[in-house]
């Protein structure tokens, strides 16, 4: 079989941990199953295809890999990546919060998780680029607490989440950047000029099950894995189980990265 998803996400992980000595690596996965969103939103995600069975075998060969080289996974039945993620910087911020966080993702849910202590981590450029808490604010003009309702105006094409036909991302930003939230501008609504306080008006009960459906969770009781996400790059790329799975796979440019 065919092992094209793995060779990605090794040349992914290994461009990312030569620019950046992390101590800490944790990786998480979809657990599948349902969750609160379907039964608030029955079309959520329903536009994404089943994930075909090479694929699920890649995931799965990918994730004993994982296992055999020393890096810990987490995997929930029911619960999403993005909400392990989540709940566990949450908690963990809580516990020390000296902790520094940078998430890799392709999600831009997860900007709204953006602080002076987690990055986010994204390709941009066909790079992997640090982007920040400051890099946020001046892009957007308003704080990342507030992205979760500018997705609520604008909802997300990717996870099939309908937003108010008529405002784009140009008046919603304006909006956010007066009103900081949903709940905030509808308390104002009246005050808003006709065509945007109609639109508003007729669909405020779209945009605040948007702000349910978007909202991270950050509460899932994780089980008590920090400790073992202890990482060493220098240690990882040595891993005897790793280039062995290389040299099977005839993966040779992912062991000239490894040297």
């Amino acid at each position: 079989m065919k092992q094209g998803t793995i060779f990605f996400f090794l040349r992914v992980l290994i461009s990312i941990f030569k620019k950046t000595d992390y101590q800490k690596l944790l990786v998480t996965f979809d657990g599948g199953g349902t969750n609160f969103r379907k039964n608030l939103l029955p079309q959520y995600k329903a536009q994404r295809e089943a994930m075909p069975e090479e694929l699920y075998q890649q995931m799965e060969t990918a994730k004993l890999l994982l296992e055999k080289t020393g890096i810990t996974y987490l995997q929930l039945e029911n619960q999403e990546a993005d909400d392990l993620i989540a709940s566990f910087v949450n908690q963990k911020t809580k516990d020390n919060p000296g902790l520094t966080f940078d998430i890799f993702t392709r999600d831009k849910d997860l900007l709204q998780l953006l602080s002076q202590n987690v990055n986010i981590l994204k390709y941009i450029n066909g790079k992997a680029t640090l982007y920040t808490y400051d890099n946020f604010c001046q892009e957007y003009k308003f704080t990342p607490n507030s992205y979760i309702d500018y997705l609520s105006l604008l909802g997300d094409n990717v996870d099939n989440i309908e937003g108010i036909k008529g405002i784009g991302p140009v008046n919603a930003k304006k909006l956010i950047r007066q009103f900081q939230t949903v709940e905030n501008i509808y308390q104002k609504v009246n005050d808003l000029p006709e065509i945007t306080r109609h639109l508003l008006i007729d669909q405020a009960k779209l945009v605040l099950s948007n702000k349910k459906l978007i909202s991270l969770v950050i509460n899932i009781s994780l089980p008590d894995i920090y400790e073992k996400c202890k990482f060493s790059w220098e240690k990882w790329k040595n891993n005897p189980e790793l280039r062995q799975f290389c040299q099977e796979n005839k993966f040779h440019s992912i062991l000239k990265l490894l040297d």
